[in-house]
């Protein structure tokens, strides 16, 4: 698929630029609006946009707000994920990510939805001043309501992102979700939602709150 070549070409590029690192700083206060798109099977497309916020603490801590709203095939759907977290450094430009998550979903309004609880771990590394790059594994654990009854779920999904700095504060973002959103998937079907495409635009604030 499309967006797994995407993913090996960002790995690609972190492999050829891990030379030319600079000592950039890595801010965690933030905010952003995205557009997200996936092809699944039986010609199901997923398009959604979405706002986060995300705020940096105590030097090595973060939490984070994403609303998203979209459709897919012919179902709409809405919700957030909240994650709060911790990135300590693992050298001048690497930061190790731990994280906890919740998600909450609704489908077709009120009619369903889907939630639970995860955690996530990954790497964040500055490979110049003006572009860095994301690799985290996610794992959610929920529960998905069609209206009429109830079903656990356990969704894995592996997030890799590239990240361009036009300026100290502006910069814009790509990312590939192999496996869709942990939870969003389970609840609209993994033949609606396939690998997911985001592509961001991101404010980044200074200031003591941004490490």
């Amino acid at each position: 698929m499309k967006t797994k070549g995407m993913g090996i070409a960002l790995l690609s590029a972190a492999a050829l630029l891990g030379s030319a690192a600079a000592n950039a700083e890595l801010s965690w206060t933030y905010g952003e609006i995205a557009y997200n798109t996936a092809d699944g099977t039986d010609d199901f497309e997923t398009d959604a946009f979405d706002l986060k916020a995300s705020v940096g603490f105590l030097d090595m801590w973060h939490a984070s707000l994403l609303y998203i709203d979209g459709d897919s095939d012919s179902v709409d759907f809405d919700g957030y994920r909240a994650v709060v977290g911790a990135h300590p450094q693992l050298g001048p430009n690497t930061q190790l990510i731990t994280d906890l998550t919740y998600v909450d979903y609704d489908l077709d309004g009120s009619e369903g939805g889907a939630d639970g609880i995860g955690v996530g771990f990954g790497i964040r590394h500055a490979l110049t001043d003006k572009f860095e790059m994301l690799g985290q594994i996610w794992y959610v654990d929920g529960d998905v309501d069609d209206g009429f009854s109830e079903e656990s779920f356990n969704d894995t999904t592996v997030e890799i992102s590239g990240r361009y700095n036009w300026t100290g504060n502006i910069s814009t973002g790509l990312s590939v979700f192999l496996n869709g959103y942990p939870g969003l998937a389970s609840g609209l079907g993994s033949s609606s939602l396939g690998d997911v495409l985001r592509l961001d635009a991101r404010f980044t604030f200074g200031g003591e709150l941004s490490k």
